[in-house]
């Protein structure tokens, strides 16, 4: 016995700290999750009426009650145990001062009994309360998500109506479903790029005007909304008109067809990337005049090009690259007059020219700036022209680099007069004919030239 007592008498420190170090982390845990909100997140085991609820609110009090009387008992028997186990007096030892302070102390734990109650009460409570504004807000959410699929199914369906003027509102209450319903954005963009994806007469000019509105009300969502793609894959556009638009985000054109008289983007601002891959451009004339475009991406490739005029004149690129690789130009001049170029990739590799013009005349290209010595790039490589004319007079291509490496430009003219090119990087490696190349090379020696400015006409 005497060695059991010994036993006891040195693990038990270890033994208390251990269980009240228990005790302590589970309040202090239950508090925790009361405080942050996170009492109701855990799935329960079993569901009650209100979700988050766990138990009766008798077995939750007799938790805390529980939990209560262990932890208290404990420390009693610590505080016994360290004080050395003393004898306890008899009854009749006690004076009426001394029976009063212990009735203190017993009205002092049954307080505390109650207190633990009442927080077991409020903990419930709170558990409650949480649980019920979740289902308050699901029931919300459930709700505004109905209402959103009824307004989609409405307008979807008005965009299938045979009226126009029912396929118009259809395409405004898209639009502005778009606007109201975040999570579904793109989606609802995506529809009314699909519908310009169906066929249609071509002289049915009320569809044109309903197409249009589309056209109108995507280019307006993309500028509101950041992160948005507009998908206009494989549509075919007659006259489009996206003058003076800004392009901040992600916008695909390929394998669509522009035709009729104007195709027009001039002045539009390219801040992303737009891709035209495998596009056709048949319209008569087809207008990127005074584009800005900044840390931009514009990709033709694969592109065919036969409208009589592309016209690039007087664009503004940063940071930007122009793909043509791949492309086919026939019976077209593409007129780069008068573009400024500052740390841009323009490239016709393996283009096909055929009785085209490519007018690179009045080109100015801006050095690179101090953080940024990356030079401009006029890529030619591997391009196959014939009867074509290719233009550079009175181009400052100092800063750039032109590589037309394996090129073949047979029957083609070369005009390359007043060009200021003497610093240029220059690579003619297997171009055909010798004399196109010697044609390259001689713009390295010339001089200094008066660049025009655009016509004021």
């Amino acid at each position: 016995m005497h060695e059991a007592r010994e036993l006891i008498d040195a693990y038990w420190p270890v033994l208390f700290a251990f269980l009240t170090l228990l005790a302590v982390w589970r309040l202090a845990r239950a508090a925790f999750l009361v405080w942050s909100g996170q009492a109701v997140e855990k799935e329960p085991k079993r569901r009650s009426a209100v979700d988050g609820a766990r138990g009766s609110m008798g077995w939750a009090v007799a938790r805390w009650l529980l939990l209560a009387t262990v932890l208290a008992g404990a420390t009693g028997f610590g505080l016994f145990w360290l004080l050395g186990r003393p004898s306890l007096p008899s009854g009749a030892s006690f004076t009426t001062t001394e029976l009063l302070d212990l009735l203190k102390i017993g009205l002092a734990v049954v307080g505390g009994l109650g207190a633990v109650v009442a927080l077991a009460v409020a903990y419930r409570k709170q558990q409650v309360s949480e649980a019920a504004h979740v289902i308050a807000t699901r029931q919300e959410d459930r709700e505004r998500t109905k209402y959103f699929n009824e307004r989609y199914g409405r307008a979807a369906e008005q965009l299938g109506h045979d009226s126009f003027a029912v396929r118009l509102a259809g395409v405004y209450a898209m639009a502005g479903l778009a606007d109201d319903w975040r999570a579904q954005r793109q989606t609802c963009v995506d529809v009314l790029c699909g519908y310009l994806r169906t066929p249609y007469p071509e002289d049915d000019r009320t569809e044109r005007e309903v197409r249009q509105a589309i056209i109108t009300t995507l280019l307006d969502q993309e500028g509101r909304s950041a992160g948005l793609e507009l998908d206009f894959r494989g549509v075919e556009f007659e006259d489009l008109d996206l003058s003076r638009r800004s392009f901040a985000g992600s916008i695909t054109f390929d394998k669509a067809v522009f035709h009729g008289d104007l195709t027009d983007f001039s002045g539009a601002e390219f801040r992303g990337t737009a891709t035209f891959r495998g596009a056709r451009f048949t319209a008569t004339r087809t207008s990127f005049a005074e584009v800005t475009a900044q840390r931009a991406e514009l990709d033709f490739s694969g592109a065919e090009f036969t409208g009589e005029l592309v016209d690039f004149t007087a664009a503004n690129l940063s940071d930007t690259k122009v793909h043509f690789t791949d492309s086919a130009i026939r019976d077209t001049t593409l007129d780069f007059r008068w573009l400024l170029a500052h740390h841009v990739a323009l490239s016709f590799e393996r283009a096909e020219l055929r009785r085209a013009t490519l007018d690179l005349s009045a080109v100015n290209v801006l050095p690179g700036s101090l953080t940024n010595r990356s030079r401009s790039q006029l890529v030619l490589r591997s391009a196959d022209a014939e009867d074509s004319t290719i233009r550079f007079s009175g181009s400052r291509l100092n800063h750039a680099v032109l590589d037309a490496d394996g090129g073949r430009f047979a029957d083609c003219v070369l005009e390359a007069d007043l060009v200021e090119a003497a610093h240029a990087g220059l690579s003619t490696e297997g171009v055909s004919p010798e004399g196109f190349a010697a044609g390259l090379r001689a713009m390295r020696r010339a001089g200094h030239p008066q660049v025009p400015g655009p016509s004021t006409d």
